[in-house]
């Protein structure tokens, strides 16, 4: 009795922290479509977020500047923190509040900051997950990390693919892994920027 008891209650804690990240994504995007700014800062870890997205425009920008990157090399993961101090600025008008609610809705940053014409994969919306069977397929869940690739109706390279980490006992988007041709734009910007 005892050895059953305790596999239902394993199993149902498991079950638990394996719905609890979707059930997370869809009150975000539920936030999203509100553009409910107080709810944003509670869903979103805004200092984690912008870190990720300067890592990433600063390796596009030194990649279409001419360097190469090796991530073994030392001296290269401190080109690449340089630049990510110089895309500080663009990360941060981005990744306002306001900023984000634009990223995640429309699928790329607000006009002001991007104003060249990318195609957009889409927004954070129902849709763009899809049903629930397809968000499952298009995820990963890890010990205190989960990953969701959307939309879901699009090639992988033009998914965006938000990682959600567990902060307590709540997810909180913390990682947003942009499309190809969007980290070539912020780069192609930090560059017209660099020029001013």
């Amino acid at each position: 009795m005892r050895l059953t008891l305790f596999i239902l209650v394993t199993f149902g804690l498991w079950l638990g922290y394996a719905i609890s990240p979707f059930v997370s994504v869809y009150r975000l995007i539920g936030v999203v479509a509100e553009r409910n700014v107080s709810e944003l800062s509670e869903r979103v870890d805004f200092p984690a977020l912008r870190t990720s997205l300067a890592a990433q425009i600063a390796t596009t920008y030194l990649r279409i500047t001419g360097k190469a990157i090796d991530p073994e090399s030392i001296v290269d993961r401190l080109a690449v923190g340089v630049a990510a101090s110089i895309a500080a600025p663009l990360v941060a008008e981005m990744i306002s509040p306001e900023g984000l609610l634009d990223l995640l809705q429309q699928g790329r940053p607000s006009a002001a900051i991007l104003s060249d014409s990318i195609p957009t994969p889409g927004g954070l919306n129902s849709e763009a997950l899809g049903n629930i069977w397809r968000a499952y397929l298009n995820s990963e869940l890890g010990i205190g990390r989960f990953f969701l690739n959307v939309p879901v109706d699009k090639p992988r390279d033009e998914r965006f693919k938000l990682a959600f980490c567990l902060r307590g006992f709540t997810w909180q988007l913390c990682a947003i892994e942009l499309p190809e041709p969007l980290q070539i734009s912020l780069a192609q910007e930090l560059v017209r920027r660099g020029k001013q």
